[in-house]
């Protein structure tokens, strides 16, 4: 079992230690277990969010510092730590000066805002149109996907459609397709890897992305997937985790991709 996406309390959002995270991971007999904190530089940009408390780097990088320095190296868990580099336009300059030559094993690029608004409040889609919303994020998915800062995962496509009050929500719509194999090649190319995230309610969709897009990657010759819940608590670790492991089986999917000091590492399932 693995999991590549999650948050303590120094995200802003998390709810508990590091310790307690790892804690529980060697508890549910992890072989991996990435702690990744928001790097949300984006929200600096954003109407709502610009006050909310941005990760102390520093502070991230001391702590990692000890816990790593207090395991052996034998236990059966790998910790690895990383960050979420939430992209816009503007925060893209940032994130080249603060990850340059850092020692993390994984990072992580995800779109939250358009336009300087989180797509995560419904209300913010109030008097806004599906198409315009819809394209502008998938637009930034293709911006970000060439930043010049190392990433190794891409998080949670679909993002934008988590509480979208449209009729029909999925991004894999034909009007949407164009740009979809636009990211999807760019991701192959690349040699990234996509990110299957539970942290999501909708039953309709279960997690992010939806499986007809996973599909269609698969059929495009992707390869490289990581499971993610996506915690900020104890008890949504490994959420879902058999049920993704089922559907990445039907699809034809092997094995899940971990990274170890931006070191690509095969976990099969």
């Amino acid at each position: 079992m693995i999991d590549s996406h999650s948050h303590s309390k120094f995200s802003h959002d998390g709810r508990v230690s590091i310790e307690k995270l790892i804690a529980r991971a060697e508890e549910m007999g992890m072989n991996y277990y990435a702690v990744t904190e928001h790097l949300d530089r984006d929200y600096k940009f954003a109407k709502r969010e610009r006050f909310i408390r941005q990760l102390n780097l520093k502070r991230y990088l001391r702590k990692v510092e000890k816990i790593r320095s207090q395991r052996d190296g034998n236990e059966k868990t790998y910790v690895a730590f990383g960050v979420e580099a939430g992209y816009c336009p503007k925060s893209a300059p940032i994130y080249e000066r603060e990850l340059a030559g850092l020692d993390l094993d994984v990072v992580i690029n995800s779109i939250h805002t358009i336009d300087g608004g989180d797509v995560y409040f419904k209300d913010w889609f109030n008097g806004k149109e599906q198409d315009y919303i819809y394209n502008r994020y998938l637009d930034l998915i293709i911006e970000s996907l060439d930043v010049n800062y190392h990433y190794d995962i891409v998080a949670h496509i679909g993002y934008v459609t988590r509480y979208a009050p449209y009729e029909n929500v999925s991004l894999m719509q034909d009007k949407y397709l164009e740009k979809i194999d636009i990211i999807l090649k760019k991701i192959i190319e690349k040699d990234k890897t996509i990110e299957i995230n539970t942290h999501i309610k909708d039953e309709k969709l279960g997690f992010l992305p939806e499986i007809p897009l996973l599909k269609r990657y698969y059929e495009l010759g992707g390869r490289n997937i990581t499971f993610s819940s996506d915690t900020h608590r104890l008890d949504t670790m490994g959420f879902r985790y058999d049920r993704v492991v089922k559907v990445a089986k039907e699809i034809g999917f092997t094995h899940f991709v971990t990274y170890r000091k931006h070191q690509k590492v095969i976990e099969e399932f």
